[in-house]
């Protein structure tokens, strides 16, 4: 048996155990919660939540609010979602036509994908639906799904405050799939029409860092209410500021960081007989699509990187300089699908779990970042869901559990606080 494989069988029952048992004799009231807390502070129009399952602990690792590979999701979760979108759209009032920003990448065969799934599930919610893009100029941008299906993107333009297609589509409501890396576009400052996700909580604003702040509250609070120790369903965590990978700059402070979260674990090892040495992730502290993140288990480490590694930490998503980074705790995952390391993620609507995928990665191991070359992504099916045609390839989940953990986290993205020097 593995050093894995013999940590999960020893330590799954802490935390599995313990979230079944409040899916089964607590269900009304978790539900209760969950739903006070919504009411409190409102939920994402979508997120997708990365999880990471030790067997010790689930816990969320980020945090997409403008989630890409809803082409991943069973037929059984598409219809779920749609439901969910359906609700949510009717409390917005005559929000009935629905304009979708996508990426501007839209070459990539995944996203084009991702993107006919997206405007299905709004269609099958009722709404009328058309793609702008903000990379078209003058003229359409026409993508191939990978089955065949075409999907048109059409230029924006702007009457006043309303934003319009070219072709004269008016929306009554903008949904982003577009993450806004780059920065805030002009042409959506102002817009009359209401924007979900709200384009101030792209990553050209959002950190990370605060996300897991938020989280670390609201997991506290839940795990207090339903006698839970908050590390189980949490990571520990520290940022650093004013880093320069490429100049080596504000490296002492991240072996600092480091070690510090370091010391923190070895303590919680301890606690729960845990023989595996502790690490940590070093990510970029805004974006997404696994670029600026490295695995260490020692601050030594990050004053030995190498020019090649500096390289990679130094420059994210379209080109975008890497300032700051979150040193995160690493979760090892003990999930595979075909013995590989996978790690589920995890789609919600309206703060609903709905449905999910694995990200399955051969060349990579369950202490690394699986969001990287040779990645590939494997359906997942709910207990009790059947596998269609369509979708042969589906792995089983403990939904319940992850499903919980994943709306959690996406009840923290409201609570994010970001303070009057953050606002647009």
């Amino acid at each position: 048996m593995s050093s894995a494989t013999a940590l999960q069988a020893s330590l799954t029952p802490i935390i599995l155990e313990q979230l079944k048992q409040l899916s089964e004799t607590r269900c009304d009231e978790v539900t209760a919660w969950l739903a006070a807390r919504a009411a409190e502070s409102g939920a994402p129009f979508y997120a997708s939540v990365d999880v990471r399952h030790a067997g010790f602990k689930i816990a969320p690792v980020d945090t997409n609010l403008f989630p890409a590979g809803f082409n991943h999701l069973s037929e059984a979760a598409r219809t779920r979602a749609a439901e969910w979108v359906r609700a949510r759209v009717a409390r917005c009032g005559n929000t009935e036509r629905v304009l979708v920003i996508p990426e501007n990448h839209t070459r990539n065969q995944g996203y084009i994908d991702n993107l006919a799934a997206l405007c299905g599930i709004m269609q099958a919610a009722g709404c009328e639906v058309e793609v702008g893009s903000l990379a078209a100029t003058d003229m359409p941008i026409d993508v191939i799904t990978s089955d065949g299906h075409p999907i048109r993107q059409m230029p924006l333009l702007r009457e006043g405050s309303l934003l319009k297609a070219a072709d004269g589509f008016c929306p009554q409501l903008i949904l982003l799939n577009n993450d806004l890396t780059g920065g805030f576009p002009e042409r959506l400052r102002g817009v009359s029409q209401p924007i979900v996700p709200r384009p101030s909580q792209g990553w050209f604003r959002r950190r990370k860092s605060i996300h897991f702040e938020a989280y670390d509250k609201l997991a506290r609070e839940f795990a207090l209410s339903f006698g839970l120790d908050p590390w189980l369903i949490s990571t520990e965590f520290h940022k650093c500021g004013l880093v320069n990978f490429g100049e080596k700059k504000g490296l002492d402070c991240v072996a600092m960081g480091v070690e510090k979260v370091l010391h923190k674990l070895r303590a919680r090892y301890a606690q729960y007989g845990i023989a595996d040495d502790p690490y940590v992730y070093i990510k970029s502290d805004s974006g997404t699509y696994g670029m600026g993140i490295m695995t260490v288990k020692s601050g030594d480490e990050v004053i030995e990187i190498n020019k090649k590694a500096r390289n990679k930490m130094n420059v994210i998503k379209e080109g975008v300089h890497s300032t700051e980074v979150i040193i995160q705790e690493g979760v090892p995952t003990v999930d595979s699908v075909e013995d590989a390391p996978a790690e589920p993620m995890l789609y919600l609507i309206d703060g609903h779990a709905v449905g999910g995928a694995y990200r399955v990665n051969s060349q990579r191991t369950a202490q690394n970042n699986l969001n990287a070359t040779g990645m590939r992504f494997v359906g997942m099916c709910d207990e009790g869901e059947s596998v269609s045609a369509s979708h042969q390839e589906m792995a089983s989940c403990r939904f319940g559990a992850m499903g919980l953990i994943a709306e959690l986290a996406s009840l923290a993205a409201p609570r994010e606080e970001y303070g009057e020097g953050w606002s647009i």
